[in-house]
């Protein structure tokens, strides 16, 4: 997933070797020369220096091929321009603002930045749930005040190692439940004897802390 982080500063820094570990495609565009050559031999990123609001700089770090365009700098006005340059010039599916004076919030979803946020762990925490192009997506958290709990979408691939494996002969782990399958457009309530094929869209109710579990019984990526 290509990803491109306006402000190199600790917010970004962080972030951008966050995404990392994840293999997201990361570029950071950082205004001050000096910080960007401290991204630049910190972390594996591609750092550019230059000014992100800029459609120009934009564009020669690929806005145009990017998933995804987080504006972190100090200074809200930034981020929201870089936020309506990348929408509207390069159709960035997904833009994600900083917000340093929670007053600026609301003015920024209302010009159009897709997700105002003000602490980098909520960034990562939507950007893995709302941007996610994984085999396993979160739809809802079913528990909103402890999170322990949440509806999953998981997408089969097409050469699924247990295509036409019965969901009894599965082991699949306590406290995860598939509630339906999506097939081709069809809804299936599934039984002990449905069938998994692949390309199927699969609706599961689990607690959080069987993720892992889950992903290694249905043998599904992170």
């Amino acid at each position: 997933m290509k990803t491109i982080i306006v402000g190199g500063g600790k917010v970004g820094f962080y972030l951008a070797k966050t995404l990392l570990e994840h293999d997201y495609d990361v570029t950071i565009i950082e205004s001050d020369k000096e910080q960007s050559r401290f991204c630049a031999n910190n972390t594996e990123a591609e750092v550019a220096s230059g000014d992100g609001t800029s459609a120009e700089v934009l564009a020669l770090c690929g806005a145009d091929k990017a998933d995804c365009v987080i504006a972190v700098t100090g200074k809200d006005e930034c981020n929201l321009i870089c936020c309506q340059v990348a929408k509207r010039a390069f159709g960035v599916k997904k833009t994600i603002a900083k917000v340093n004076n929670p007053k600026n919030a609301d003015i920024m979803e209302r010009l159009g930045v897709d997700i105002v946020i003000s602490a980098t762990d909520n960034i990562i925490h939507r950007l893995e749930n709302e941007v996610d192009f994984s085999a396993m997506k979160k739809l809802i958290s079913i528990d909103e005040e402890f999170d322990d709990a949440s509806l999953v979408e998981i997408t089969l691939p097409e050469n699924y190692i247990f295509e036409g494996k019965r969901l009894s002969e599965l082991s699949l782990p306590e406290e995860c439940n598939i509630a339906c399958i999506n097939r081709g457009g069809r809804t299936i309530i599934p039984r002990g004897g449905t069938i998994l094929l692949g390309g199927d869209i699969v609706i599961v109710v689990m607690m959080n802390r069987r993720e892992k579990e889950l992903k290694r019984a249905l043998k599904i990526k992170d």
